[in-house]
């Protein structure tokens, strides 16, 4: 599949959280706007709409009216559109169901490309068609004990706005998380994760202070046991595959789960 991403000079609809693309395979086309939702963790909730597209350019007046804060402003986005970057990438997907619940399990392998470079995709999806999220995250946590698996919470959009030189370089933050706020404890963990992975020098020391706080919040939790686990080694050796290892994906989705209520 190939799709374009869209936005403005002054990336606009970044500015409105939304992401904008048109997606081909075959002879068919697509068009998805995706609107401001919730990201925690490896959890992406947002609303988004799709509708059939020809041509090389996103039409903005085939979705829905109210989810665009006035019509000068759609006007204005259409007329000022162009391609950010792209994303080409092969699709196999398994459909799940059972006991009304139906998930999509899909396995993307690709690249990612923007004027700055490109960067591989290599990713297992899940989608919640219907049923309880409990459901969703049983079937992660059981995919996740195989080990070999990170939850990414950067999606294929954010990776590709970096890549068109749309977002400023990796840092550590100056500014931490108030010690009591696990989601926020959890962000800035993933967000020095990013950093690591990207060979920003103190990345490895942030990650573990962020551990070491939400351990002091962990009695009785069910993320605790991965997280100490995780901790311990990352502390005697920081290396990527620690990363990848089923301690670290259960603890972010344990603790993810819990702060979604499932």
């Amino acid at each position: 599949m190939g799709n374009s991403y869209f936005d403005t000079p002054d990336l606009a609809l970044r500015r409105l959280d939304m992401g904008l693309r048109i997606r081909r395979w075959g002879e068919e086309a697509e068009q998805t706007i995706k609107c401001r939702g919730q990201v925690l963790g490896g959890l992406h909730a947002r609303p988004e709409y799709n509708t059939p597209i020809e041509g090389e350019r996103p039409d903005l007046s085939r979705f829905p009216c109210d989810i665009w804060p006035d019509e000068e402003t759609v006007a204005w986005l259409q007329a000022n559109l162009h391609p950010l970057f792209r994303t080409d990438f092969r699709r196999e997907a398994l459909q799940l169901a059972q006991s009304g619940v139906a998930i999509e399990l899909a396995r993307d392998e690709g690249e990612i490309v923007g004027r700055l470079g490109r960067e591989p995709i290599d990713e297992l999806e899940l989608e919640l068609k219907s049923g309880p999220a409990s459901a969703l995250f049983d079937l992660a946590e059981r995919l996740a004990a195989l080990g070999g698996l990170r939850p990414g919470h950067l999606s294929k959009a954010q990776r590709g706005y970096r890549l068109a030189g749309q977002a400023a370089p990796w840092a550590l933050r100056s500014e931490r998380p108030a010690v009591d706020d696990l989601a926020g404890l959890m962000e800035d963990m993933q967000h020095h994760e990013a950093c690591w992975l990207a060979g920003v020098a103190g990345a490895a020391e942030r990650m573990g202070e962020d551990a070491r706080l939400l351990l002091a919040q962990a009695e009785g939790c069910h993320w605790r046991a991965p997280l100490a686990s995780w901790w311990r080694h990352w502390e005697a050796a920081p290396e990527d595959a620690l990363l990848y290892g089923s301690d670290y994906a259960l603890f972010l989705l344990r603790l993810t789960r819990q702060l979604h209520g499932a």
